[in-house]
Order: C-alpha cells, then sequence, then structure tokens
C-alpha cells in the first residue's frame, strides 16, 4: 500500500511541473529577442513592384542599402530571375553580366547611374519583352559579419506599345491674320492597366530652335497654357478641350503672324507606381500641320469688305448663308457697322454696338426664326436664311461702314465700302406629295390598340388628314376623324362618338390612327387621305395636292391554341420531368390551370392554379413542383417540373388555359391530356465472371462465387438465387433468409451452404461433391432499389454461369490444340473446326461442346450437348441467326460466321466435355479437354470514296434563271454503302455556313428559311442543289461534303469515308444597282471577356443616314466556334417581322433577342459556358418596299466578329481550417464536428459534404456523407449520427453516447458542385477543414490514461531551454573576440550564430 502511495504523488508530481515549464521557456524566447537589440543591421531597398513599363521605351529602377559597415561608396549587382537567375550588370566586376545583358551594356542600352555611394539607378534605355521578370538588386558585404538583408526585389511587367496619336485635318492650312484655327487629334490607348494621358500641342516655328508648347491638358484633366500663350489664354483666345474619348481640339480664335510653322500634339501615358508617384511609359508626336498665317495687306486707315453666299443650284426649302468679311489692320481697336443688301434693298444690319436691325418683310420672318444675322468671329458677320424661297434669290452686296464713338456714346461714320456683287439663284422645288400606309400587324385581337400610320414624304407646305373606313368592299366610306393644317382634331365620326379615337402628327411628319380597345365591327378597309396646302399671297390658304392610301385590317375574336408537350414522356424514378403548355394566340393575360389524372383514378385532380392576375393557388404537395412562364414573340408557355419522380405520378397530364380582358374571361381551351409513364432505371449491375470450368474430383469441397463489382445505387439490395441448369437450388432474400429450392432435393440440401462472404460477394459451398453435382450453375442476382417514397422495387436480373466438372479418373481423351491464325476481309465468310483427336468406337461415349469468343470472357457463343440439345448465348439475340453450328463425324464440330463484321476479329476456342452412359442408363461426366485458339482477324473495309473536285465559275446576269451545285460521286467504297451530302457556301474572311444537307435516311434539312432550294438525286451516284430567285447574297463559293456509310449486321451505322467536291465560285450581276448604300455597320472586330455561368450581349447596330418606312431588314446571327470548321446559324429575324431561334443547335433555349430600336438588335446568350466562346457575327440584308406593294432585296452587309472568351468559373472554395483539442469526460457526453463553409465560388453551387474519421497511423475512414442532392448516408452502423444544417454554408455532424472508440482526429472535406448548361453536374472544386483531435478520458482513470511523454517533455524542456541559455552566453563572448564562420546566400539573423567570410569580399 504504501508503495502504490508512493507512485501515485510521484506522477502528480510529473504533472505538476509539466503545467508549469511554459515560465522558463517564455524567458528563454525572451533572452533570444533582445540578444542583439544594439546592433544596427544592413539594409537594401528596391523600388516597389509590381511595374508596368511598355516595350521599347526606357526603364529606371532605383535601389539603395543603408546600415551598412565599411567604405561609403558600395557595390550594387543586378540579377534577372525568370525560368533561371541572370546576371544583368554590377559596380564592381564588368564581367560579370551574361551575354545576353554584356552586348546592351556595350551599347549603353544597359547602364548604372550611380546617385551616391549608397543609391543607384539600374536604367534600360529600350525596354525589350524578355527584360519581364523579378529583378534583385544585392550588395557584397562589407559588414564583417553578415547581419541584416543584402538583396530586395522588385517584379517588372512589360506590356505592348498601344498609344495611338493621329492629326485629322488637313496638312497645309493658310489664314489671314486674325482668323481662328481649330485643329484636332486623336489619342487613344488599349493597355488593360489602369492610365492616364496628357496631350500637348506644340508650335516649331521657323526661327525657333525647339518646339515651343501652347497649351497642355494634364493627366489630371487641368488645361495649363505655354509659355508666351498666357495672357491669350486668360482673354479667351486660346483653349484646349476633350470632344467625346478620344478627340482633343485646339482653338485659337485670332492667330498672329507668329503663330505660322508646323504645329503637332504629342500624347504622353503616365501610370501610378505603387510608391503612388506617376511615371511616364509611353509617348507619341503626331504629323505636323504647316498652318501659314498671311499678313492683312491694307493700308493702317484703311480697311478691305468682301462677300460670300451658299455655294452651288439652290432649292426652295434650302439653307442660305450670306457671309461679309472686313479685313483691316488692329481690327479690335476698331467699329464697323455691316448691311446686307438684296436687288438695293436693306435686308438686314449689325451695328458698331452689335445691335440688330432687320428691315421691311424681313421683320415677320426674323420674328419666325427663319431669318438670323450673327457676328462669328472678329471679321466674319453671317446672315443666314433657313427655308430659301425663289424670291430670295438676286443680286447681295455686302455695305461697311468704319465708325468712331464719341464720349457721349455715339458713333461717326468716317468711311464707306461695298463689296463686290453676288448672283443666288434658287429653283423650285417639284412636289411630289407621297403618302404610304404602315400597320403594326394586319390582324389584331379584340380589345387590343388598333394604330394605322401614314407615312408622308415630298411636301413642302402644311398638311392635313381625314382618316376613313368601311367594313365590307361593297359599302362606301365613312368618315372616322380628321386633322387640319394646324393641327386641331375634329369631333369623331357619328359611329366613333363613344369610343376611345385620336389621330396626331409625330415629329418626322407621319399621321397615326388610334383605336383603343378594338372590335371586330372595326374589320375592313382604313384609308388616310392627305391635302397638302398652299399660302397664296394674300395670306390665305389654299388646298393643293392630295393623295391617299388604304388598306384592309382585320379584328379577330380571341382563339387561343393550347398544346401540352413534354420532350420524355418515359420518365426514370426520381428524375425530373418538365412540362410545357404552349399557348398561341393574343396578347392578353392568361390563366392556366394543371390537372392530373392518375392511373389509379377516375377523376382529374387540380394540381395547381396560376391566376391571371399571377396568385399561385396549390392542389398538391408544392414540394414535388415547379412552375414558371416563359413569354415569347409567337407564344406564352406555361412549364411545370415534377420532380421526384414515383410511381404514384404516373397519369394523364392537361392543362387548362383561361384569357381575360379588363379581369373578365373571354375565352378558354384545354390542352391535349398527355401520359406519363414511369420507367426503372438502367441497371448498372455488373457481376464479375468466374473461372469456369470449375474442376474438382469426388469428396471435395467446392466454393462458388458470385461477387458484385458495380451496382445502379451505393444503397442497393440484392437476391440471390443459385441454379442448376434451370432448377432452383436455393434462394437468399433481401433480408438474407436463405430456402432450398428444388433442386436441392434430400440428399443435397446437407452439403450445400449460401453465406454474404462481404456486403457484395455471395458464396456457395458444395461439401463432398459427388460427380452427379457436375453441371452449369447459375448465380441470378436481382437489385432492388428504394423510390423517393420509401418503396422498394426490383431492375433487371443479371447472371453468370460456371461449369462444375467432378471428376472420378484422369482425362482419357484430349483436343486438337494447334493455334490458328485466320484472316479475312470484312463481309467474308470464317469457318472454325473443332476436333477431338483419338475417338473411339465406343458407342457408350458422347460429347457436348461450348464455343468461347476470347475465353477469358467465360461469356458461352453456344452449348451444343450430348443428347442433341443446341442453345445459343441468350444474352446476345442476332448469334442465331449469324453463326451456324454443324458436326460431320463424331468428334469433328463447325462453327460457319456467313457473312463477318469487325467485332467477329478476336481468339476462337472450343471446350468439349466426354460423356460415359453407364448400366443404368445414366449419363456422366467423364473428361473435359479445350482446344488450340483460331485468332480470327476481320479486317474493315477500306475507303475509296472520291468525289469530283473540278473547280468551276459562274457568272450570272438573268437572277431568275438561278444555279445548279453538282455534286457527283466517282468512285464509292461498297455497293451497300448511302451517303449523306452537305452543301455550304463561303465567302471571303467567312468561314463556311451551311446551306443544305440531305441524310442518309432521305430527310431533308436547310438553315436557310428565305430561299427557295430545290434538292435533285437524278442517279445514285449525282446529287444537285439547285438555287433559284437569286440575289446578291447569293454571291460566294459553294462546295459539297459527302459522308459515306455502311451498315454493320447488328444494324449499327458505320462511316467508312468522307470527300468534298471542287467550288463553284458564283458572282451575281444585277442591272439597277443600288446607287446609294445608306446604311453601314461597324465593321471593326471587338473581343469579349467573361465568366462562366454570367450573361453576356451581343449588339448589331446600323448607321442608317435617313429613317425610310419602306425599308426593312432581315437579319442572320451567325457563331463560329473555336473548333468547328463553318459557321452555325444560331436565328434569324425577318424582315416581316418573323423571328425563329434555330432548334438543331442547343444553345437556343438560352438566347434571347430584342429590338430595342428600329436599327439595333441585340441577342444575349444566358447561363454562358466555356463551348460558347468563339465568333459572333450578324448579317443584315435590306429590303425595300416598291409601288407594287412587293419587298425587294437592295443590299446585304455584315458586321464585324465579336470574339467571346469565356473563362471557366475560378474556385473560391475555402472551409474554415482552424485545428481544434477536445477532451471528453463523460460516456454519455455528445460530441458535435462543424463545417463551415467560409467562401464560394458561385451563388448556384451545390455542396458535397464528407467526414472522415483518423486514428494514429490509420488509413482515415469515411463516417457520413451528405449528398448535393439532400440524400444522406451512414457509414457506421453501430452508430446513429445525427445530421445538421443551421445555414446554408455551415453543416455539423453529432456523435452521441461518446465511447473510447470514438477517440481520434475528425475532420470534413466539402466538394463543390455547379450544373452547366446541359443540366449536367461538374464539380469545380474541393477543401477539407482543420482537424478536431478527441481524447477521450474518462474521471476515474486519471492515473491510468496519463501520458508518458507528456510527462517526459515536462521535464526535459526545461532543461534544454537552460542549456541554451548558458551555450548563447559563450557565443557572444567568442562573437566579440572573433567571427570566423562561412558566407550564407541569403540575408540571416544574426542573434544566435553571427557569421564572418572566410576572406577577402564575397557576394552572397
Amino acid at each position: 500500500m504504501r508503495e502504490e502511495t508512493k507512485e501515485l504523488v510521484s506522477v502528480r508530481m510529473l504533472v505538476l511541473w509539466g503545467c508549469h515549464w511554459q515560465l522558463p521557456l517564455l524567458l528563454c524566447f525572451t533572452g533570444l529577442l533582445q540578444c542583439d537589440v544594439c546592433y544596427s543591421q544592413r539594409l537594401v531597398q528596391i523600388q516597389e513592384g509590381p511595374l508596368y513599363r511598355v516595350k521599347g521605351y526606357p526603364i529606371s529602377i532605383s535601389c539603395n542599402v543603408s546600415g551598412f559597415k565599411g567604405p561609403l561608396q558600395q557595390d550594387f549587382e543586378f540579377t534577372l530571375k525568370k525560368a533561371v537567375v541572370v546576371n544583368v550588370i554590377s559596380t564592381k566586376d564588368s564581367y560579370f553580366a551574361y551575354a545576353h545583358f554584356s552586348n546592351r551594356i556595350r551599347d549603353k542600352d544597359v547602364e548604372i547611374e550611380r546617385l551616391s555611394g549608397s543609391s543607384v539607378l539600374l536604367k534600360i534605355n529600350t525596354l525589350l519583352e524578355s527584360d519581364a521578370g523579378v529583378f534583385l538588386c544585392h550588395t557584397p558585404n562589407t559588414d564583417g559579419a553578415y547581419f541584416g538583408t543584402y538583396g530586395a526585389e522588385t517584379t517588372v511587367n512589360v506590356i505592348e506599345d498601344t498609344l495611338i496619336a493621329s492629326y485629322l485635318g488637313s496638312a497645309t492650312l493658310s489664314m489671314s491674320e486674325g482668323d481662328s484655327l481649330q485643329l484636332e487629334c486623336e489619342v487613344s490607348t488599349q493597355t488593360f492597366q489602369h492610365t492616364h494621358l496628357s496631350v500637348t500641342w506644340f508650335l516649331h516655328g521657323k526661327e525657333d530652335v525647339s518646339p515651343r508648347p501652347i497649351i497642355t491638358l494634364d493627366r489630371d484633366l487641368t488645361v495649363k497654357p505655354g509659355a508666351g500663350y498666357e495672357e491669350s489664354y486668360r482673354s479667351g483666345l486660346l483653349s484646349m478641350e476633350k470632344v467625346g474619348e478620344t478627340t482633343f481640339r485646339l482653338k485659337m480664335l485670332q492667330v498672329q503672324q507668329s503663330d505660322s510653322g508646323k504645329l503637332y500634339c504629342k500624347a504622353i501615358e503616365w501610370i501610378q507606381d505603387p510608391d503612388r508617384l506617376w511615371t511616364q511609359i509611353a509617348h507619341k508626336t503626331t504629323t505636323p500641320a504647316n498652318v501659314e498665317i498671311k499678313r492683312i495687306e491694307v493700308a493702317p486707315d484703311s480697311f478691305i469688305t468682301d462677300i460670300e453666299a451658299s455655294k452651288g443650284p439652290l432649292q426652295e426649302g434650302d439653307v442660305l448663308e450670306i457671309r461679309c468679311s472686313v479685313k483691316a489692320q488692329k481690327l479690335l481697336d476698331r467699329f464697323y457697322s455691316v448691311t446686307w443688301i438684296k436687288d438695293k434693298n436693306k435686308v438686314a444690319q449689325i451695328g458698331p454696338s452689335g445691335v440688330l436691325t432687320v428691315f421691311d418683310d424681313y421683320k415677320k420672318r426674323e420674328a419666325e426664326a427663319e431669318l438670323r444675322v450673327v457676328k462669328t468671329s472678329h471679321m466674319d458677320y453671317l446672315l443666314t436664311i433657313r427655308s430659301a424661297r425663289a424670291d430670295d434669290q438676286g443680286q447681295y452686296q455686302c455695305e461697311v461702314k468704319q465708325e468712331n464713338m464719341n464720349k457721349d456714346g455715339t458713333f461717326t461714320k468716317i468711311q464707306t465700302q461695298l463689296s463686290r456683287q453676288m448672283t443666288v439663284s434658287i429653283n423650285a422645288k417639284e412636289n411630289v406629295l407621297a403618302v404610304v400606309m404602315v400597320v403594326k400587324s394586319d390582324a389584331v385581337t379584340e380589345g387590343e390598340f388598333l394604330q394605322v400610320i401614314c407615312s408622308v414624304s415630298g411636301f413642302q407646305g402644311p398638311l392635313s388628314v381625314l382618316w376613313q373606313h368601311k367594313k365590307d368592299p361593297g359599302d362606301s366610306y365613312s368618315d372616322i376623324i380628321s386633322l387640319n393644317y394646324d393641327g386641331v382634331m375634329s369631333e369623331p365620326g357619328i359611329k366613333y362618338q363613344s369610343r376611345d379615337i385620336q389621330t396626331f402628327r409625330s415629329p418626322d411628319g407621319n399621321f397615326t390612327l388610334e383605336i383603343g380597345a378594338a372590335k371586330t365591327s372595326d374589320s375592313g378597309e382604313y384609308k388616310c387621305i392627305v391635302s397638302e396646302w398652299i399660302i397664296e399671297s394674300n395670306g390665305k390658304m389654299k388646298k393643293g395636292n392630295i393623295q391617299s392610301q388604304q388598306k384592309a385590317i382585320s379584328v379577330n375574336s380571341i382563339v387561343l391554341s393550347v398544346s401540352l408537350k413534354s420532350r420524355a414522356v418515359d420518365v426514370t424514378i426520381g428524375s425530373t420531368i418538365e412540362l410545357l403548355c404552349i399557348v398561341k394566340g393574343p396578347k392578353v393575360p392568361l390563366a392556366v390551370q394543371w390537372k392530373f389524372w392518375p392511373s389509379n383514378s377516375s377523376t382529374w385532380l387540380n394540381i395547381l392554379s396560376i391566376h391571371h392576375n399571377g396568385e399561385i393557388a396549390w392542389g398538391a404537395e408544392q414540394r414535388n413542383y415547379q412552375p414558371s412562364i416563359r413569354i415569347v414573340q409567337e407564344s406564352t408557355s406555361f412549364s411545370l417540373r415534377v420532380m421526384n419522380y414515383t410511381k404514384q405520378q404516373e397519369g394523364k397530364y392537361m392543362c387548362q388555359v383561361d384569357a381575360y380582358q379588363k379581369d373578365l374571361q373571354k375565352a378558354s381551351k384545354n390542352s391535349n391530356p398527355l401520359a406519363v409513364t414511369v420507367k426503372k432505371p438502367v441497371s448498372k449491375l455488373t457481376l464479375s465472371r468466374p473461372r469456369s470450368p470449375l474442376q474438382s474430383t469426388v469428396n471435395t469441397d467446392v466454393k462458388l462465387e458470385c461477387s458484385i463489382t458495380e451496382s445502379t445505387t451505393s444503397t442497393s439490395n440484392f437476391k440471390i438465387t443459385w441454379l442448376v441448369g434451370s432448377e432452383m437450388l436455393l434462394t437468399m432474400d433481401l433480408d438474407a433468409v436463405v430456402k432450398l429450392g428444388p433442386a436441392a432435393g434430400l440428399e443435397m440440401d446437407q452439403r450445400i451452404r449460401l453465406e454474404k462472404k462481404q456486403k457484395q460477394t455471395f458464396l456457395l459451398t458444395i461439401h463432398q461433391v459427388r460427380t452427379s453435382d457436375s453441371g452449369q450453375y447459375h448465380c441470378e442476382v436481382e437489385e432492388w432499389l428504394q423510390d423517393p417514397l420509401g418503396d422498394w422495387y426490383s431492375l433487371q436480373k443479371k447472371s453468370v454461369s460456371i461449369r462444375l466438372v467432378v471428376e472420378d479418373k484422369g482425362n482419357d481423351f484430349k483436343m486438337n490444340k494447334v493455334n490458328t491464325p485466320v484472316n479475312v476481309k470484312e463481309g467474308e465468310q470464317i469457318m472454325l473446326n473443332c476436333s477431338v483427336d483419338g475417338v473411339g468406337t465406343d458407342s457408350t461415349l458422347r460429347y457436348s461442346l461450348t464455343w468461347f469468343q476470347n475465353q477469358s470472357s467465360n461469356v458461352p457463343l453456344l452449348t451444343y450437348s450430348y443428347d442433341g440439345r443446341l442453345k445459343y448465348n441468350k444474352d446476345d439475340s442476332e448469334l442465331e441467326g449469324r453463326f451456324y453450328f454443324s458436326s460431320s463425324n463424331i468428334g469433328v464440330f463447325h462453327l460457319t460466321i456467313p457473312r463477318s463484321i469487325k467485332e467477329d476479329s478476336g481468339g476462337y476456342s472450343c471446350q468439349v466435355q466426354q460423356y460415359h452412359l453407364d448400366c443404368k442408363g445414366h449419363w456422366s461426366l467423364k473428361a473435359s479437354d479445350i482446344s488450340g485458339v483460331t485468332d480470327v482477324s476481320v479486317h474493315p473495309i477500306e475507303s475509296k470514296l472520291d468525289v469530283q473536285k473540278e473547280n468551276r465559275s459562274l457568272n450570272i446576269k438573268n437572277p431568275k434563271a438561278g444555279f445548279t451545285i453538282d455534286c457527283v460521286i466517282t468512285t464509292r467504297s461498297s455497293d451497300v454503302s448511302v451517303f449523306e451530302v452537305t452543301w455550304s457556301r463561303g465567302r471571303i474572311n467567312e468561314r463556311p455556313i451551311i446551306i443544305f444537307t440531305a441524310s442518309r435516311d432521305g430527310t431533308l434539312h436547310s438553315p436557310i428559311n428565305d430561299k427557295d432550294l430545290m434538292f435533285g438525286h437524278p442517279s445514285a451516284n449525282s446529287y444537285k442543289l439547285t438555287v433559284s430567285n437569286i440575289n446578291p447574297t447569293d454571291i460566294g463559293v459553294y462546295h459539297c461534303q459527302v459522308v459515306e456509310w455502311i451498315r454493320t449486321t447488328t444494324n449499327n451505322w458505320r462511316k467508312i469515308g468522307e470527300d468534298r467536291s471542287g467550288e463553284l465560285s458564283v458572282h451575281v450581276e444585277t442591272e439597277n444597282k443600288q446607287k446609294d448604300n445608306n446604311f453601314t455597320m461597324d465593321g471593326r472586330d471587338k473581343h469579349l471577356e467573361i465568366k462562366e455561368g454570367d450573361q453576356f450581349e451581343l449588339s448589331c447596330s446600323l448607321n442608317l443616314e435617313i429613317e425610310d418606312p419602306t425599308l426593312h431588314y432581315n437579319l442572320r446571327w451567325v457563331f463560329d466556334s473555336l473548333k468547328s470548321t463553318s459557321g452555325i446559324i444560331l436565328l434569324t429575324y425577318s424582315y416581316d417581322g418573323r423571328l425563329q431561334y434555330h432548334t438543331e443547335n442547343q444553345q437556343h433555349n438560352r438566347l434571347r433577342f430584342s429590338k430595342p430600336t428600329p436599327s439595333t438588335f441585340n441577342l444575349v446568350v444566358l447561363n454562358s459556358d466555356t463551348a460558347d466562346g468563339g465568333s459572333y457575327q450578324c448579317m443584315v440584308d435590306q429590303y425595300k418596299l416598291d409601288c407594287e406593294g412587293k419587298w425587294k432585296l437592295m443590299t446585304s452587309v455584315k458586321s464585324g466578329s465579336t470574339i467571346v472568351n469565356v473563362r471557366s468559373i475560378e474556385s473560391k472554395l475555402r472551409v474554415q481550417k482552424q485545428n481544434q483539442w477536445l477532451n471528453i469526460t463523460s460516456l454519455q457526453a455528445e460530441l458535435t464536428i462543424n463545417c463551415e463553409i467560409e467562401s464560394w465560388s458561385s451563388n448556384k453551387s451545390a455542396f458535397e459534404v464528407t467526414w472522415f474519421k483518423g486514428h494514429e497511423q490509420n488509413q482515415p475512414i469515411i463516417i457520413f456523407i451528405a449528398k448535393r442532392d439532400g440524400t444522406l448516408h451512414n457509414l457506421i452502423s453501430d452508430k446513429d449520427l445525427v445530421f445538421g444544417r443551421p445555414r446554408t454554408t455551415h453543416y455539423t455532424l453529432k456523435i452521441p453516447a461518446i465511447s473510447h472508440s470514438d477517440l481520434g482526429q475528425y475532420y470534413c472535406q466539402v466538394d463543390e458542385w455547379l450544373p452547366t448548361m446541359a443540366n449536367i453536374w461538374k464539380k469545380v472544386a474541393s477543401d477539407k477543414s482543420g482537424e478536431l483531435s478527441v481524447h477521450v478520458h474518462i474521471e476515474g482513470e486519471t492515473v491510468k490514461q496519463t501520458d508518458p511523454l507528456g510527462l517526459a517533455l515536462g521535464v526535459t524542456i526545461p532543461l534544454i531551454c537552460f542549456l541554451a541559455l548558458v551555450i548563447i552566453i559563450l557565443l557572444r563572448k567568442e562573437f566579440k573576440r572573433k567571427s570566423d564562420l562561412k558566407k550564407k546566400e541569403d540575408s540571416l539573423w544574426a542573434e544566435n550564430n553571427p557569421l564572418k567570410p572566410a576572406g577577402g569580399d564575397v557576394s552572397s
């Protein structure tokens, strides 16, 4: 008892010492930190990076050193670190640089400029792309001992020069003193980094040694005048402004002779480095403008006047400008009055003080803003008549008077001058009044807004309109409403007194009639009558030209077309089906009711109803259904997603749609019923093929193994049945209960046992086997799954066979084991032989045979029994029709394949069993043997396909004639092959696009909807495609692509060849070419960088000179993927408003087309995928409505390409990684393992969380999985683990009732998944949490659980720390005497081990 107490006290003292060892260790570390604090350290500093510099320009990098000992002038070495470290330049060693830099140092391209003894600049005058990398500045040691940092590094990134500067004006300008000068230059940059620009205008005069700056727009957008131009800038005579994004404009209002010379602008690009200083990285200078300033040759007291008028023949309505100019010396110090005279009559005058006077008949025109007079500069005066008349023509002169200002403010005339006469001619404008009626749609629906537009052109005077209507062709027109030339609307006609009706004129001159809530009685013909009015000389209005236009419009009652569709009506259990209720009809509020007729019911059940106001009423369990609505131009689609489909949801579905107007139901329509059936998932069950035959001798134990290598799900259960021949031997159900079958019998039931060896391995043991146990044993496995409601259902059975051969003596016969090679061509006959050597004449012996292909697979082709029965492999239904068995003699067997295929290649062998007839009439197996292998090689048909490759050119002058593209096949590979022919059209700088496809099954398809293409097949090897009614858009290079296919004996198609024809170049000449292409498109290529999953928008804009309602446009969006060889048409928008998404393209469900303005077309691609990367281009055809009401193609233009790069989503997944320790002291305590996600890659992410447990050196095991679809899997069968998810990104796993077996390290692993555009889940990231170390320490077990290692450390660590302090003190004394340690490459902390170089200067 005393010994036990003593041991307990010792242990407790060790524990106490271990708990308080931290204090000595803390004192130890304090001494280490304070050891060398009084010594200074060397510090090398380099300019902070990263630095971005432009290729071809200079760069300077500063480097300095401080805190050093030794000489005041320090040496510096620069190296460049890329894949390897390259020496650049040194102040100490002239041979330091590598060859790449030594040549540049010799040429003074790379040099070091010393700023002081401890500071230098590395200068590279012409930066190369290869100079990008990490520059290291190093100072050799002069301190005796190494202490501090001896090197510093910075990163240099070399970027492309994208700065552009160009002068936009004339190269030579000539003007007089006092004139105004305006110059513009274009400056832009495409640098990805954030940079600023500064622009300076320079003047280099003849007498200037160097260019002089005129004015600068600095990088911070401040304007600074150059030296000598400050006064002009302050007085407003000099300015500089930024126009738009890239244009910089210089304005000089009064130029002087000193301003003559070469004027140009210089652009400088600046970047802000990490040290916050701005650095110049690039500059460009424009070509100069040679400006000549002429001196005004006028006497000091005189002046010159001149007149200029608008050039060219003018027509009525054009703008007339009469400019008077005055030239004199000291123009600003004098006063002038300017008078415009027409046919000796005064028109207007600007007095010396700037007062305007308008004379006689021109006062009214000036009041109506038709006449305007302004002084545009100190020497120019301008008279403008905005709408010239015929009576404005005549002789014009300018009268200029010089006047002096008196002290009282009055003026006294000094001298007068008249300019030369200028004749102005104005022609009368022909009256070409034209009216075109335009409607948005020829048919509107009852209750909708009816709008008719009359487009008017070619008018001069005021207009009025009268709207009329008649219902039937035989009726007379009745007035609806009118609008007079003053814009006053009359009262509506008698029939329309109580209707919501109005008419108005838009700013573009068009008249519009609007009728609200159209009725069916509003159908008929509408007519607009437009009258042009003339103002007579007496001021009265007279009706002039009259034009009218009419158009028929129908108002239809509300009619709905409802259809119910689904991509799949055969749904797998547990999956999701989407039902689409497509409604075609007028755009009115709709309500939908989803109904379901279960397969075992007699009535319709209501799933849910969506009212026309958006309210939803549920009639079924909400979690199983998800509704949505999508509206496109042609129809409205209601979709219903049925999730976690089970057998109970099998039946018929229907949607009922109701149409509303002003909350009143107008129509109702039921869709077709759609029957949806439930199918079981495809079985993935795979069984291991056992070795067969299994040979044994009598009175031994035989084990037959049935192993499952793959199951459909991880939660599958199995029913196992063993059969002998066709009789059941025994079976094991889902609960592992074993039952014997008829084949067991009384004699065998005591000798057989079925057991579950592992989770998916089942073992049949036969004890004390007998020869009668020989035979074919089948293991039949039936897989069972649970549906979302927990009900079990079975999948297709799978089985494997093992032939058991029990012998009582050795083999008494042998097979021919010679291996034979056989080579045939595809389609030829194969005959395989199998013979037994030494067959005797014993009539009691017979033979059974089994043919194998690749015997290792244990799958027999056929079996021939000794009693004459022939059985083919039931898993391959085609064998019996392709393989023929025969036996010409006893022991000689043949297998014939009349028509071979490539899959028949392989090794064939046969296994023969010898049976003996005993005296009781029973057959027993005596022996078995396997033949040699016949190695069959079936060589596939070689491709001999050849398409005629003659290149031709075709120039078409008659568009109605059309042209034909021939596709002639000269040779083919087989007489039974078929062809698929595709025609493509290419143009210059465009990838070919497919225009027509004739598939091998005879179906025809064309993505070109606006062309009538005619297909022909005149002979077996000849195909034709005819293009009729051609137009200029048919110009291009055409060819055909032929793919040759052959059908195998397994009814599968195989491609055996591919070839393309020569090219047919087509040029179309038209007699009436459009004179003016009145619209253009931006032909520049654009680049777009987006992230996967985001949407991106493509825009196609037309630059229209005029907006003409008779012009409409046809548009095609074409997509070229990075991997394709021809363009794919995504959608087509016709000039008549039809929009078609091409359904053969997988993207069409994610495309959204819009037309925000008449000249803008937008395409949005939703939920982008990396496969969306490529080139997008829009092609536009212009159509014009002629006088016969027909649309005629005028011209075609294509845009530049938009290159889209879709970047894959970068992983941002991060799981909390805090390591924790937990000591459990109670067996009834709970343990919670947290798994918290701190960041993730996308808001669409789904997570799969797996918890692991590790112990000591053992491999961690999975204990629990929470799948992304919400299913949970507990892999610890003896523990009830509790899963929790308190937040979206916070998962917990609780272990109740802790025991000793639960100690270990726990952590979780999170897998992040994202759905792709094809609704396939893709794993994007994986991350692990920190570890939770769990130690189970039960009260009362303190002594037993004490960790001996921890107690030993508690004693050892303080002792080691004490010894370390002693050693440090001794080293300090040694350091003061001498430091004799070797050189280190990197900077070292020298507090506890000071070093000294071995001798001389050694570079680190």
